[in-house]
């Protein structure tokens, strides 16, 4: 595909079906930046609670990367493009309530792997890792966790 003239159609989905997600949750403090030709977008939200992280979600026209503290995740479009928007919307959804988290494990104070957990039946689960490929191995290791508290979990909100 040319890069010069990517197909803006997930760009203009994802922004269509995020802002009228956003629009229903005025808690969600965010901002815009959509490319003119409106086949690339970047979606910044703030995060919430003592120990909450803001989200940073890149749109092309064939992925989606999102991003919060060190974690970082590259999602390639999946057909039909509504679903995977959808799911998106929703991962994103998860990440702003208690019920995900990032756990960042350090190295003598320097953060080397992140993790991006959900809490389902009552334990925490792993849905990827993203780390660095060198880290000091033999520094003295300690974890931080993250989570949001802009939204309540889905399942205490009966969404």
């Amino acid at each position: 595909m040319n890069k010069l003239n990517r197909d803006p159609e997930l760009c203009r989905l994802f922004v269509s079906e995020a802002r009228r997600f956003l629009a229903k949750q005025p808690e969600i403090q965010h901002s815009w930046s959509v490319d003119d030709d409106e086949d690339h977008a970047i979606l910044e939200i703030q995060g919430k609670g003592d120990a909450g992280f803001d989200i940073t979600v890149h749109i092309d026209s064939d992925a989606i990367i999102l991003w919060g503290e060190g974690w970082h995740e590259h999602y390639s479009v999946t057909e039909p493009k509504k679903d995977f928007v959808a799911g998106m919307l929703g991962l994103i959804r998860d990440m702003l309530s208690p019920s995900m988290r990032i756990r960042e494990r350090r190295s003598n104070g320097t953060p080397y792997k992140w993790t991006l957990e959900n809490f389902e039946e009552g334990t925490w689960g792993v849905e990827n890792t993203c780390a660095l490929v060198f880290w000091n191995w033999f520094g003295t290791k300690t974890e931080a966790f993250y989570s949001n508290e802009v939204l309540p979990a889905r399942t205490q909100a009966g969404v």
